[in-house]
Order: structure tokens, then C-alpha cells, then sequence
């Protein structure tokens, strides 16, 4: 039987046929063994001391406590003059070492909405989080970061974060820095007290960093109860910091903890890649731009008014002489409420917890307002 015939007989080509025929002269019945199909060059693989670097990089980014992602590698490399493959490249071969753990709880990054102040100084977010000590004993942290570049503009360690701390800190800051021309914190008691239901004459009652704020003309802004993703930047912060504080000795003191948070801020502010500052450190950032100044705000105190939601979920409020109906939602039906007035800014709280349920801004070419972000205010 020729070729042709065989190829007919098998359903093959006859260009097949004839390739079995001569590895069969060479190899015998190994010829018809399955062959890897690889290519036998590979111009575009990676070099093996880029690949090397990657896994070093990994584990020594990893050991002192730093994020150690492909775009943070990436980054490194870049900074050492050696041509980094794509992140997905750099993902893969961490995956094939065996140094990646899948993380498929995460929420899908599309799902986030985000913000950006545009200048340096524009806003600074503030809170502060728990730390232990080599007793056990309980210490906090309080820090500032900037919102434009996520520069750390102050951190410091306290046994327990009080209101005279917080002024403290912030004027500090401020001498060192520049004052902001706002501020972004949740709805701490060292932050504010104005939405506790408490009076002073007229108005609501307002803690000292409130008072400093209103003074030096820089614009409060509170995040919503129960939503820190408002204050992401700064929940993110502390993951950070405390990701590289395990992978320090334990202090033993506050003093201590605040010498290794020294060590930190020159780290983070000058080192480390970050990826909301374009892959540089977060100092290259906040010095590349002029820093926003204060703006004159209005000193009038907010309108006060009472009221109570009522069943379809709506409130009423008197706005350039005309009723307006604000949509606070079903939810709060029969909540009593206290409205702050403040111009066209409206900040709806619950007399009986103190808690913001909803902020608006009047549209007077309307009649019925909708919700919006505090971020928006």
C-alpha cells in the first residue's frame, strides 16, 4: 500500500502518512508515541533572572511586611533598571511558584466607586485604629493621610485617642504641612459631636476640632454611620500599616510602637510604591503639585428644625419660600428627626440615637429632593 492509498484507507493526509514513515525509520513504534507540541525556542520568555527576581522580590517584599502584588513587583523592578514583563506575566509566574492563595471572597474592583481629591491639601482623611502591646494592653492609632497622593502627613500612638489629642496632632500637622481645605472623618466622638442630639443654645453643641475647624475656615465632612467605604482611603491605610506592624518585633511600649510608626512613615511616604500615586511613592505626588488652600466658609449657624417622617417616608421643609418634600425613605416612617440648614445643605439625624440618616442638597428648581452622598455636600 503507497502513501496515497494509506491516507485514503485512514482518513488522513498524505503529507501525514508520509511524516509517519519516516519517523518510523528513525524511532520504530515510538514514532507513533504523542509529542509535546512546545515549540522548541521561546524568544519571548521570560529571562530567567527576571524570573528569579520576581520570587525574591515576592518573599522579600512579603517578610517585611509590604504589599507584594505583580504591580508593586513591577514597580521594584522598574526602580532596579530591569525590563518588567506585564503584570499578568509577573501573576502567572508567582502562580506557577506556588506563592499566590487565591482570594475569590474579594468584591470585583468594578463595583467600587471612587474619588479623588485633585489637588494635595484638598481633603485629609483621619481615624484612628487598635494595636496591642507584648502585654496585651490595648493602644490606639491615630493618623492623617492626604486624599490627592495618600501621603501620610502624621501617625502617632496614644493609650486612648481623646479630642485634646486629636487638636494636638492636627495643629501640628498643620504647621508642618499646611491646613487643608477640608476634612474627611467618620462620626467619632473626638471628630464631632454636633449630631449626638446635643444643644448649645440654638444650634447643636460642637467639640473643640470642630470649633478649630470652623476658625480656620476648613470644610467638615463626616462619613455616613455604618459605611466606612466613605473613609476607604484610610481603611485601606491601616491594613497597610499593620500588615508591615506583624512583621516587626512587638513593642513593648507606646513609645516604642511610635519609634517603629517613625519608621514606618519614612517608608511608606518615601519608599514604598503605591498604587494610587501612579506606582511612585506617595511623597513624589504631594510635592508635584501646588497644595489647595482654605476657603472662606460661612459662619452662620445651621437653621434648626424638628419633624417627624412620616408614612410614605418623606419630610418637609420651608426652602425659598416654597414647601419641599425630601425622600428619606419608608424606612424611617414615624422616626422623629432634626433637620440642620445650612444654605442649600441639609443634614437629617435622628433625635433619638443621634445618628445621620440622610444628607441632601436643595435643588430649588424642584419639588422633591433625593439623597445624596456626603460627599457631594
Amino acid at each position: 500500500m503507497n502513501a496515497k492509498a494509506a491516507a485514503h484507507h485512514f482518513n488522513v493526509s498524505e503529507r501525514w502518512v508520509k511524516e509517519l514513515v519516516r519517523r518510523y525509520a528513525f524511532d520504530g513504534e515510538a514514532a507513533y508515541e504523542p509529542r509535546s507540541k512546545r515549540p522548541k525556542t521561546s524568544p519571548n520568555q521570560t529571562p530567567e533572572i527576571i524570573r528569579n527576581r520576581i520570587t525574591e522580590l515576592r518573599d522579600e517584599l512579603t517578610k517585611k511586611g509590604l504589599d507584594a502584588g505583580a504591580e508593586t513587583i513591577q514597580s521594584h523592578l522598574e526602580t532596579e533598571g530591569l525590563t518588567p514583563p506585564a503584570k499578568s506575566t509577573i501573576h502567572r509566574i508567582l502562580r506557577q511558584g506556588n506563592q499566590v492563595t487565591d482570594q475569590p471572597q474579594k468584591r470585583p474592583k468594578s463595583s467600587f466607586i471612587r474619588f479623588e481629591s485633585a489637588l494635595p491639601n484638598e481633603m485629609w482623611q483621619s481615624d484612628f485604629t487598635h494595636w496591642t502591646l507584648v502585654d496585651g494592653s490595648d493602644t490606639e492609632i491615630l493618623d492623617f493621610i492626604d486624599d490627592h497622593s495618600r501621603y501620610l502627613i502624621s501617625i502617632h500612638a496614644y493609650r486612648t485617642v481623646t479630642g485634646r489629642f486629636v487638636i494636638k496632632q492636627f495643629i501640628d500637622a498643620c504647621e508642618k504641612h499646611g491646613r487643608p481645605q477640608s476634612s474627611l472623618t467618620d462620626n467619632g466622638l473626638v471628630f464631632t459631636t454636633r449630631f449626638t442630639g446635643k444643644t448649645n443654645g440654638d444650634g447643636p453643641a460642637k467639640n473643640q476640632f470642630e470649633k478649630l475647624l470652623q476658625q480656620w475656615d476648613i470644610k467638615q465632612i463626616n462619613g455616613s454611620p455604618s459605611h466606612p467605604q466613605t473613609q476607604g482611603k484610610v481603611e485601606r491605610f491601616h491594613r497597610t500599616l499593620k500588615l508591615w506592624l506583624k512583621a516587626q518585633p512587638q513593642a513593648t511600649t507606646v513609645a516604642e510602637l511610635n519609634k517603629q510608626l517613625k519608621e514606618f512613615q519614612q517608608i511608606y511616604n518615601m519608599e514604598r510604591p503605591h498604587k494610587g500615586a501612579g506606582r511612585k511613592p506617595p511623597n513624589v505626588r504631594y510635592t508635584a503639585l501646588p497644595k489647595a488652600v482654605p476657603k472662606p466658609l460661612s459662619h452662620d449657624e445651621p437653621r434648626i428644625r424638628t419633624d417627624t417622617v412620616d408614612k410614605d417616608g418623606k419630610l418637609t421643609l420651608r426652602y425659598a419660600g416654597q414647601l419641599r418634600h425630601l425622600g428619606v425613605g419608608r424606612t424611617y416612617s414615624g422616626i422623629p428627626v432634626r433637620m440642620m440648614v445650612e444654605d442649600r445643605d441639609v443634614t437629617v439625624i435622628n433625635r433619638k440615637t443621634g445618628e445621620i440618616i440622610r444628607y441632601f442638597k436643595i435643588d430649588p428648581s424642584k419639588d422633591y429632593q433625593k439623597a445624596i452622598s456626603s460627599l457631594n455636600r
